[in-house]
């Protein structure tokens, strides 16, 4: 599938079309929690809103569940549902209760009422929202509000959720809730999941496929473990220092050195200097770094290998 932009530029004022979704081409199975990542502009909250029907794709063909977003849009919505990063509730009625909202809600989707009786009630429960259903969400905390937006999500019992950013803004207590919570709809409803994020530490926690998107298109589509697996090349050492020299000097003198193939993060930790490198060879660098830094009167005082992280691996590939 593919959604071509036009804008206009700032530098020229001529309107340039700009491909926000590549010929994108995924397919994701039932019940899998996939995570999409990618730099601003990428194509990720595009590509959400073309299978969420809010977008149509220019090209190609996008389908939820077996149906087609442009010919059968309303079994494609009924599929799903929907959450974006709205932490302050704002998709919320506030001077309506938790249930009122979920009434209201369910019969918006055309859930029939006694459907929606038995499931408002599960739901609440799921969620832990029995005791405050018949409190006004303007006085429920962040996260409060967050398990209502996700029990509203389900009222339709869709197959599917859409997931763009669920716990941007949040404090880390309530993004910790809610990736619990996410997690529970996975494994425990069987639910299918894709969702957008830009914390790497939390995509590695949830998914078992990540999918990388940069300038429209998506250059990979592997588990955490086998993306790094895949980059093994990249791989390097992570070493300690002590110098009466300032970072900045530290960071050249270890750049100028042969095996170095790039600084790739470079930090104080008390009165020592920490970098992790990328290296020509993981063996030789370990024997001939220590021994080169030494003769620059820089004393080394730890090394090893290291691993890359899913977020370095995500920077190298949208670096270009």
């Amino acid at each position: 599938m593919g959604v071509s932009k036009e804008y206009v530029s700032n530098e020229d004022g001529k309107k340039r079309v700009v491909k926000a979704v590549d010929d994108v081409d995924l397919t994701i199975m039932d019940r899998e929690f996939v995570g999409l990542l990618g730099p601003n502009g990428a194509g990720k909250t595009t590509l959400i809103k073309i299978l969420g029907t809010l977008i149509l794709p220019t090209s190609g063909k996008a389908r939820v569940a077996g149906h087609d977003v442009v010919k059968d849009p309303d079994r494609a919505r009924s599929s799903f549902g929907w959450l974006h990063g709205e932490t302050g509730g704002r998709a919320l009625y506030w001077r309506l209760t938790a249930l009122e909202n979920l009434k209201f809600y369910s019969a918006l989707q055309n859930v029939p009422s006694d459907v929606a009786r038995k499931r408002i009630d599960i739901l609440l429960d799921f969620f832990d929202l029995v005791k405050d259903r018949d409190k006004m969400v303007k006085d429920f905390s962040t996260g409060m509000k967050v398990r209502v937006m996700l029990a509203r999500s389900l009222l339709a019992n869709p197959r599917i959720l859409l997931m763009d950013e669920p716990t941007v803004g949040l404090d880390p207590s309530t993004a910790d809730e809610t990736r619990r919570l996410l997690t529970a709809l996975n494994e425990e409803l069987g639910k299918t999941i894709l969702f957008t994020s830009h914390n790497m530490t939390e995509v590695e926690r949830l998914v078992k496929r990540v999918c990388i998107m940069h300038r429209g298109k998506i250059i990979a589509d592997e588990s955490p473990s086998r993306l790094r697996r895949l980059h093994r090349e990249s791989e390097g050492i992570d070493i300690e220092l002590e110098s009466g020299l300032g970072l900045p000097d530290i960071k050249k003198k270890v750049e100028s050195l042969l095996q170095v193939v790039e600084v790739i993060s470079a930090r104080e930790v008390g009165s020592e200097f920490v970098l992790r490198l990328h290296v020509k060879s993981e063996s030789e660098a370990l024997y001939e770094i220590p021994e080169q830094l030494r003769e620059m009167g820089i004393e080394v005082t730890g090394i090893s290998r290291s691993k890359l992280s899913l977020e370095e691996v995500f920077l190298r590939l949208t670096r270009t």
